[in-house]
């Protein structure tokens, strides 16, 4: 059956009040733009009334002159309507009237969906690569698990040696961040979307030992950023670790929740396939770059004013 064709509206919106296309946004992306609006240009689409998706881009934190498309989402009952790519190439032309030569993307997806969005990149200009796998785990499978069952159970207690990012000392944090241990690709410093209330230390003599950073990948839903454990460090310390991590986001969330991990690293991968005993659903991470003819030679900024266009139904 032919699909049906959709009359779709795209507007800029005001990054600080983003109205209905706020359930379009990533939840650390909205946020971000509440405190920082000059950041981020928004763009919205909508099919008459309703709001039915949202992109959002923001300069490249390695670049002065790209721009990077922080977030994506198509409503699923509009999905495979070419939507994404209205949207994607709204956000590119944005970017290009703002300075930007390039539009940065980033992408975790598996199957059609993945093919699809790789080939709207390739309509644009832009050629995909491999990055990245990623493990995507319903934490509901694991609660009977010998290795992290435990980190479920009301009795359950984080070991003292155990602290939240939030509880470190000032002194704690600086010997942390000067550790010449602590790897650039972990290094919390660098994982930008690392949360501090969602990560945990292993503190071990008064000094940061290993750890386990946590983010929000999307509403309800956890992820890993980034692991490390000192060489002088016990070596149950990423299994005290992860039984630590999963009962904070079961506790913080409310109940399971999927759990999403990219091994950087051959002993990550082991860690995720001994823990995990295949119960996950493999993606891939896709990096591209779409390139840009700016018409002024500017670093990209966002410097977006609300839409004129009227705001959709919630």
């Amino acid at each position: 059956m032919e699909k049906e064709t959709l009359e779709i509206t795209l507007c800029t919106f005001d990054p600080a009040q983003p109205g209905p296309y706020e359930q379009y946004l990533l939840p650390q992306v909205a946020e971000q733009a509440r405190r920082e609006p000059e950041d981020f240009v928004m763009v919205g689409a909508a099919w008459g009334r309703y709001a039915v998706g949202a992109a959002a881009v923001t300069p490249d934190e390695e670049e002065p002159y790209a721009a990077a498309l922080a977030s994506l989402f198509v409503d699923p009952q509009v999905r495979r309507r070419g939507v994404g790519v209205q949207l994607m190439r709204a956000a590119a032309a944005e970017a290009e009237e703002r300075g930007a030569v390039e539009l940065k993307l980033s992408y975790i997806l598996a199957g059609e969906e993945l093919e699809a969005m790789d080939r709207a990149v390739r309509s644009l200009g832009g050629e995909p690569e491999f990055y990245l796998p990623v493990y995507t785990m319903d934490i509901a499978q694991f609660h009977d698990s010998p290795l992290v069952g435990r980190a479920f159970r009301p009795d359950y207690r984080r070991p003292a040696e155990v602290v939240p990012f939030t509880g470190l000392t000032r002194e704690q944090l600086e010997a942390l961040y000067a550790d010449p241990e602590v790897p650039w690709y972990v290094h919390p410093q660098n994982r930008v979307r690392m949360r501090p209330e969602l990560s945990l230390a292993y503190v071990q003599d008064g000094r940061v030992a290993g750890f386990w950073l946590g983010a929000i990948s999307s509403p309800g839903n956890y992820s890993v950023q980034g692991v490390w454990r000192s060489p002088s460090a016990p070596v149950t310390t990423f299994h005290t670790l992860i039984a630590a991590h999963l009962s904070l986001c079961y506790y913080h969330g409310g109940g399971d929740f999927l759990y999403h991990c990219s091994p950087a690293v051959e002993f990550a991968d082991e860690l995720i396939q001994r823990y995990s005993g295949g119960n996950y659903r493999r993606l891939e991470e896709h990096k591209a770059s779409i390139p840009l003819e700016p018409e002024d030679g500017d670093d990209f900024t966002g410097r977006v004013s609300p839409s004129s266009f009227p705001a959709p139904s919630p």
